[in-house]
């Protein structure tokens, strides 16, 4: 019985370590892209934000390109693996953040590189306009130079400027400018304006009257429609602005826009607040007034713009001042000017004068500008008489300089005062023209075009994807029917003992697990129940082969579906159980497991014991011993019997003989 025990206790041990190792091997199938054999299964955090950033990012025109793996080590459990791949999502996280913002640069230089890239063939375009500019103005500037040595030469000729000077201003006829009242200046019809003078200024003529009138009918019937009728009333000024201007430069600079206002000082006759005048539509005929004989002073103050509305500078711009006749009143005069100076003046101009040679007007001590002596009669001491020199008209060969002086402006405002002197009808005009001979135009410079600059391309962004392993931990159980652990216990020939074969969960982020196997050698003397074990084990197909006790479990298409229907989830694995009993009597069955996942990445399990025990064996020490059958000899066993019986009786008997004796 020994024997026998033993060999069945064996039995038992080696089934039940069989199943201690299926157990053990049911340990780590966690989510994979690509398993590797020693580091275990690959987890991978979502990378589909930073897939879709790098695509954006590449679609926007950057320049991304991807790094070497980061290895981000080895875990060994799924706490592990969580906090690793909130890592991995951190770096994820703060990558998609550099490629949104690589992906803003690149639209930004994307749109920049567009601008630059029309900007430089503009800019191409005006260099190669710039160039011919610029030669021209070589020639010019050449040219200019002598003309001013030929001036600095002729300097004191009649009709030279005292002081050689180039012309910077282009303003000699704006024919077609649009002309308008800024500040509710009253135009006047023909009847509006003779009803005013007669109601407001004839009547306060006193001696002049008839003559200032029929002067004031004269203008108003001869004014045409590029004049318009206004009145000048003492100290409110007048303004009126110019646009449309198509031939007027400062320095190379288009002139846009002119503002004159005048502001009447003073009409010099008692008692007369108001002045009848005519305000050219062309700025520069400019203004026609009735001085009525008196002393008129009119302020002119003009500004000139650019395109962009900034006043221009207008300092070393040559100005016009001719025409400024100086006669004396005759019989035909009004009755005031018999015998008086009849003087037209400019008055404090906020420029510098520049006195023409030979010409009869100079700068006073007044600060005004005029001729002190008659330049209007040879037989009053002029060198010309007035048809001799005064014509408004350009190169009309006439000594116009005779009766003119150049004003050279300061500042952005040009300001002169109009006056005159026992005049009846005064033109006076702001213009260019001036009546010096020749006063060079000062050729301006081309501006060079601005190269643009070429915007910098973003630099080179790169990405990468975290690699992380974990490696799966199996654990074998041994359990008795009772689901109770008995690793290393001893249990009874025939008891049942299960292995349970348990691996960790699937981490998420896991991969497709196309397989998931585990294998089990079972322990000799280990008989195993395959439909209890099968039962057991419903989540698995099962194979076992009794020539090499190996028992397999493969994961069915069910639990493959289910481990993967989210491979973003956290995956569960049901252990298999192998169910058996042992059957060796004095035996130690010893048992692991393995468990591979998708053919790559293999584990072993912990091993697990469990021992069945060694029957006690009675001493007779007077009787021989008898042979004792072989461990798994049955076959002898009825006669070992009989024998033992026969022994008992015929030992019974002798024990009756020897009390019938002592009897």
């Amino acid at each position: 019985m020994k024997g026998k025990s033993r060999a069945i206790s064996k039995k038992l041990s080696a089934i039940t370590l069989s199943c201690l190792v299926m157990f053990g091997t049911v340990g780590a199938v966690l989510p994979t892209y690509a398993a590797d054999p020693v580091k275990g299964i690959e987890i991978k955090a979502d990378r589909t934000e930073l897939d879709q950033s790098v695509s954006d990012a590449k679609n926007a025109g950057a320049e991304i390109v991807q790094d070497a793996d980061v290895d981000k080590g080895v875990v060994k459990s799924e706490a592990e693996a969580d906090s690793k791949r909130a890592e991995i999502e951190a770096d994820y996280k703060q990558q998609v953040q550099q490629l949104k913002d690589a992906k803003k640069a690149a639209q930004k230089y994307s749109q920049d590189k567009k601008k630059y890239d029309e900007a430089k063939k503009k800019y191409d375009e005006e260099l190669a306009k710039y160039n011919i500019a610029k030669k021209k103005y070589d020639d010019e500037l050449t040219a200019y130079n002598k003309a001013m040595e030929e001036l600095e030469k002729k300097k004191n000729e009649d009709g030279y400027m005292s002081v050689p000077s180039s012309q910077t201003l282009q303003f000699k006829s704006e024919p077609s400018a649009s002309m308008q009242f800024l500040n509710g200046g009253k135009a006047y019809s023909q009847t509006e304006w003779k009803t005013f003078f007669d109601s407001n200024i004839g009547s306060k003529l006193g001696i002049d009257q008839t003559q200032a009138t029929n002067d004031f009918n004269y203008i108003n019937n001869v004014a045409n429609a590029a004049e318009t009728r206004v009145m000048l009333h003492k100290g409110q000024p007048l303004k009126v602005a110019y646009t449309n201007l198509q031939n007027s430069y400062v320095n190379g600079k288009k002139i846009a826009r002119v503002e004159y206002t005048y502001t009447l000082r003073d009409t010099g006759i008692s008692g007369v607040n108001d002045l009848p005048a005519l305000i050219e539509k062309d700025p520069t005929v400019t203004i026609w007034y009735l001085n009525s004989y008196g002393q008129a002073d009119i302020n002119l103050t003009a500004d000139f713009y650019d395109g962009a509305g900034h006043k221009i500078d207008m300092t070393g711009a040559l100005f016009n001042f001719s025409s400024l006749n100086h006669g004396t009143g005759t019989s035909s005069s009004a009755p005031s000017a018999v015998g008086k100076p009849m003087i037209e003046k400019v008055l404090r101009f906020n420029g510098d004068y520049i006195y023409i040679s030979g010409s009869s007007v100079t700068k006073q001590a007044d600060g005004g500008a005029y001729a002190s002596n008659d330049n209007d009669s040879k037989a009053k001491g002029s060198r010309f008489s007035t048809s001799e020199w005064d014509d408004s008209t350009s190169g009309s060969g006439k000594p116009t300089w005779y009766g003119a002086i150049v004003g050279k402006a300061k500042g952005t405002s040009v300001s002169v005062d109009i006056g005159a002197s026992k005049r009846g009808v005064v033109w006076f005009a702001l213009n260019s023209d001036i009546k010096a001979l020749p006063a060079p135009v000062k050729p301006v410079a081309p501006v060079p075009p601005t190269e643009p600059e070429e915007p910098q391309k973003p630099e080179q962004v790169s990405y990468h994807y975290d690699i992380l392993y974990i490696q799966s931990q199996v654990e074998k159980n041994v359990l008795d029917g009772n689901n109770q652990d008995i690793n290393n216990g001893t249990v009874q020939i025939g008891s049942v003992v299960k292995f349970a074969l348990h691996t960790t969960n699937i981490p998420a982020g896991h991969e497709k697990i196309n397989s998931l196997v585990f294998s089990d050698v079972l322990p000799s003397g280990y008989e195993v129940d395959i439909e209890a074990t099968k039962q057991a084990s419903a989540d698995y197909d099962i194979s076992y082969d009794a020539s090499t006790r190996r028992m397999v479990f493969t994961a069915n298409a069910a639990l493959l579906t289910q481990i993967n229907s989210d491979l973003t989830k956290t995956a569960k694995v049901p252990a298999p159980i192998v169910t058996g009993k042992v059957t060796k009597e004095s035996t130690t069955y010893v048992n692991d497991f393995d468990l591979t996942i998708n053919n790559v990445y293999s584990v072993k399990s912990n091993v697990v014991k469990v021992h069945t025990p060694t029957p006690k064996v009675p001493n007779h020490p007077n009787k021989p011993e008898l042979q004792r059958p072989k461990t798994g000899d049955l076959g002898n066993l009825p006669i070992m019997i009989l024998l033992l019986l026969a022994s008992g009786g015929v030992l019974a008997g002798t024990l009756v003989v020897k009390r019938k004796k002592q009897a």
